[in-house]
């Protein structure tokens, strides 16, 4: 059985889980629109997107003055348990749905998957069902990528087990943006099924993280030497025309963990100025109709909600 993120660190950290319970409770908001905006949207997604210090839906909301957001994240949730979460907790809120669609643009902005990315192929198939589901009942889809996370001491970086972690997370990125066929993306998870992306598979438009600040990427390398010794008995051992390139890609996982200084309570879940740079990255590819000014993300600050400065 899988183990999620938000499960292996609770398990660890009782701080952590303290933290999490401060950070990660009850919002101000009853979860119901509260204005008559012109683009109206559902944030779906795990604890990184019920992150309550500021997070990237709030932000997004702060810059565009067309966009509305209401938040339906739960900790936890991997891709399956998303999917469930949108079919139950937004297209079966009759109140929620109407709200949206009597709004000329209803949008689904998800981020997410991170808690199942141990199974990239299983995360990504659930994520195309979502935008699926979504699209067919009638949401225009943004999603943004997941994260860099990982740390030394996370047993699921430890060695060649961390380029593993490394590429499955890299995986559902490449998914969501639209760089893998069906076959790539989904290998025997897609059983029987078409060749190429169907209607709505794919998100509309696609918000890669990896390359806007977030990740770590002037990180030391790992030492060569272990390594080099142990590539006998690494899951890549028959991949020896390409075992210096390996020990190489080996060696720079800690360049794919997020920043230091954008972390909040653990390697996982990025801070307030995380949040601001995944919004500002976010808002640089929304719709003219949102109506962003991505200088008020860039500017803005946390003060118990998203402010000017």
């Amino acid at each position: 059985m899988v183990q999620t993120v938000d499960a292996l660190w609770l398990g660890q950290r009782a701080l952590g889980a303290l933290m999490l319970m401060a950070l990660l409770g009850t919002s101000a908001r009853a979860g119901e629109f509260q204005r008559p905006a012109k683009v109206r949207a559902v944030v779906l997604g795990g604890s990184i997107s019920k992150y309550f210090k500021g997070n990237y839906g709030e932000f997004l909301e702060h810059g565009c003055k067309n966009l509305e957001v209401v938040n339906r994240a739960k900790v936890g949730l991997g891709g399956a348990a998303l999917l469930g979460r949108l079919q139950d907790d937004v297209l079966g809120d009759a109140a929620l749905m109407q709200e949206l669609q009597s709004a000329p643009e209803a949008w689904l902005i998800f981020q997410g998957g991170l808690n199942s990315v141990g199974s990239p192929a299983a995360t990504s198939l659930n994520l195309s069902r979502i935008f699926g589901v979504a699209v067919g009942a009638g949401l225009r889809t943004m999603a943004l990528g997941l994260t860099p996370w990982g740390e030394e001491a996370d047993r699921r970086f430890e060695g060649w087990q961390g380029l593993a972690t490394v590429r499955g997370t890299r995986k559902v990125n490449a998914y969501l943006s639209g760089r893998l066929t069906p076959d790539e993306a989904l290998g025997k998870a897609g059983g029987e099924r078409p060749h190429a992306w169907m209607r709505g598979e794919l998100p509309e438009i696609a918000v890669d993280l990896w390359e806007v600040g977030l990740r770590d990427a002037d990180a030391p390398l790992r030492p060569e030497e272990p390594l080099a010794a142990s590539f006998d008995a690494s899951p890549y051992r028959k991949e020896t025309a390409r075992r210096a390139a390996l020990i190489a890609e080996a060696r720079a996982v800690p360049r794919h963990f997020l920043r230091p200084e954008l972390r909040d309570f653990d390697h996982v879940h990025p801070n307030t100025d995380g949040h601001r740079l995944m919004a500002l990255a976010a808002c640089r590819k929304a719709p003219a109709s949102w109506g962003c000014d991505c200088r008020r993300v860039e500017r803005a600050r946390w003060k118990g909600k998203v402010v000017a400065p």
